[in-house]
């Protein structure tokens, strides 16, 4: 018997104490569901006890993966940071007298009952028995040919330690820890009673960008302000130079195992590729503009020439073993996707095929990429039957094309260009996003990846921009829609400014069966401590600032946020209450210095943003 509930370590232990079934109750409200598994029966496993250190840690696999090695060193740290005991990491399986955590599948996992080849796609189980606590991820195959420019992985070990060490350790990351944003519960005691329990993702993707080290610190606040901002005294740490987010996005499960990765606007740099007397007797490849010359930057999706080029790529990396000219070839697929500019070419074939279309520029753009594709599709069909077809919808050609049938082997990416996730709050734009991301999945018949924004708004403003309901909203009702999504983050507010909403975007694609207040809840109380109240009353205010706030003017996905939209958002009087209670929780922290670094980092931007209320709102801002 199991049933969908939350498992956490203080009601698993009071319940065991009691004799009572682990699955009749539920735990953390800010943690996502998992399912239960009948426990068995056996003394608690303590990992440490009064400060001293009872078990050690076997990572079975001695070569992990990227996410594994980061979360197997997360676990030594956090165990240390509860606790005050450092926990043993052991390179040999440990006797059965020593209490120990094995990281993996291995001869004992199998023998304890753990199958960890049936067990679903970054799937994970954790089991308990005497002396021991199994934490084993699938170990189900994907296909060869993953590497850092289309990466795919199950890594459902590295996400069972996450889930251990947030349900057992009760550490919470909201931010790079080195800023400030783990949050741990001190106790001397790390004791595991008799668990089993298995989770996996709803999403397969959930890829945030960037992954690598983030600009160097003082970094620029917005996409369209260069200027370097500070953090506030004491903030960052001495000698941290910039925002290390590859120790950090694992820790919040951020990861992929969608083997079927877009290589967006490919091929490019043509003239890196090629001489300058190769392009004219190639020009027919390329886009013709109104004025006659060809943009060496943009292909002309209805030339054989184009088709041709295209193909050849796959070749080259399928049959002949030279892939690295074909930068828009994987192992597993190829992509169609234009550079990033619309598609507008005025050549014969192309004018002809817009006119047919009704002449528009969506629906023109969408039925030149729409028939290229399919001729696409029906080629590598052909010759490559277990080969993919990834196109990525952008642009002018967003729009999926109802009179237009493809083979089996089309991948889609949808890009959100024209409907963001933060401009979805607007009802006209989420209807027709939603119903075009839901078209192009009846069209292929599966569920499509997503190309997403988490700047858009936030990275056009210093002002708070929070919209985490809507954000779980959106995943709760396209789980059959979407395998997941990239997000794309192009402004470090993601994990400052706008932290709440990006967690929240974090642990939707994981499971959105979230209970967003609870979360908020628990981040303030963990964050903020004598500020709790005041800093969820501030997050309030400032998540109905942005979703219930009514805009005459549409906010169009154009990098900016014009003075008219930003005065119906963030009115005088919302300026005034954001700013009194910004100032009240700055004196609630005077005397807790870890809750002041850790507001001083969350309002990075607050002082520029009352600034630019001022200058917007003509004077009427923030009364003093």
């Amino acid at each position: 018997m199991s049933m969908r509930q939350v498992v956490s370590c203080g009601i698993l232990w009071v319940l065991a104490a009691c004799g009572a079934m682990a699955e009749d109750r539920a735990g953390p409200r800010d943690l996502t569901p998992v399912t239960l598994l009948q426990a068995p029966a056996h003394p608690a496993v303590e990992i440490v006890r009064d400060g001293a250190a009872k078990a050690v840690v076997y990572v079975v696999d001695p070569q992990p993966s990227e996410n594994l090695k980061v979360l197997a060193a997360e676990f030594v740290d956090v165990i240390q940071a509860r606790t005050g005991a450092t926990i043993e990491r052991v390179t040999e399986a440990p006797a059965a007298g020593q209490p120990a955590v094995i990281i993996g599948d291995c001869e004992e996992t199998r023998r304890a009952g753990i199958d960890a080849a049936a067990l679903p796609i970054e799937g994970f189980e954790i089991l308990t028995a005497p002396n021991r606590v199994y934490i084993v991820g699938s170990t189900q195959p994907l296909p060869a040919g993953s590497n850092q420019w289309a990466f795919w992985s199950n890594d459902g070990t590295a996400w069972g330690v996450a889930d251990f060490l947030e349900r057992f350790a009760e550490v919470r990351w909201y931010w790079p820890t080195e800023l400030g944003g783990r949050s741990i519960v001190a106790d001397k005691s790390l004791v595991v009673p008799p668990t089993h329990y298995r989770d996996q993702p709803v999403f397969r993707m959930r890829r945030y960008h960037p992954t690598h080290e983030w600009n160097k610190l003082p970094i620029k606040a917005q996409n369209v302000d260069k200027r370097p901002i500070p953090f506030a005294p004491g903030v960052v740490p001495e000698g941290l130079k910039t925002i290390p987010m590859p120790t950090f996005i694992p820790l919040v499960r951020g990861g992929n195992s969608w083997p079927y990765q877009v290589k967006c606007h490919e091929p490019q740099g043509f003239h890196r590729r090629h001489p300058p007397e190769w392009f004219e007797p190639h020009q027919e490849m390329f886009q013709l503009s109104q004025d006659g010359t060809r943009d060496y930057s943009m292909l002309c999706y209805s030339s054989q020439a184009t088709f041709d080029y295209l193909i050849q790529g796959c070749v080259d990396a399928w049959d002949l073993g030279k892939p690295a000219s074909a930068t828009w070839v994987t192992p597993t697929c190829m992509t169609v996707s234009p550079g990033d500019k619309a598609v507008t070419c005025y050549c014969k074939e192309c004018r002809a095929t817009m006119a047919k279309a009704g002449g528009t520029a969506v629906r023109g753009g969408s039925t030149v990429m729409g028939l290229f594709t399919k001729r696409i599709c029906e080629e590598v069909k052909k010759r490559w039957p277990d080969k993919k077809v990834v196109f990525l919808p952008y642009w002018n050609y967003q729009g999926c094309p109802a009179d237009i049938e493809f083979p089996d082997n089309l991948e889609i990416w949808s890009c959100t260009v024209g409907g963001p996730m933060a401009l979805r709050q607007q009802g006209g734009t989420k209807q027709s996003t939603e119903a075009n991301l839901r078209a192009w999945s009846d069209k292929i018949g599966r569920p499509i990846a997503l190309w997403d924004y988490s700047d858009r708004g936030s990275g056009w403003t210093f002002a708070p921009v929070q919209f985490p309901y809507l954000v779980q909203d959106f995943y709760a009702r396209h789980r059959d829609v979407i395998i997941g999504t990239f997000i794309n983050g192009e402004s470090p507010v993601d994990w400052t400014t706008s932290s709440p909403t990006i967690y929240i975007w974090m642990r939707s694609l994981w499971n959105p069966d979230l209970d967003v207040d609870a979360v908020l809840d628990e981040m303030c109380r963990r964050l903020y401590g004598p500020a709790a109240g005041t800093v969820r009353q501030l997050i309030a205010v400032q998540c109905d600032c942005w979703t219930k706030s009514s805009w005459r003017v549409p906010l169009r996905d154009h990098g900016g946020m014009p003075p008219e939209v930003f005065r119906e958002i963030w009115t005088p009087e919302k300026v005034a209450a954001l700013k009194a209670l910004r100032d009240k929780a700055m004196a609630e922290t005077e005397a807790d210095p870890v809750a002041r670094r850790r507001l001083l980092y969350w309002t990075w931007t607050f002082d520029e943003f009352l600034k630019e209320a001022e200058k917007v709102l003509g004077g009427a801002a923030a009364p003093g």
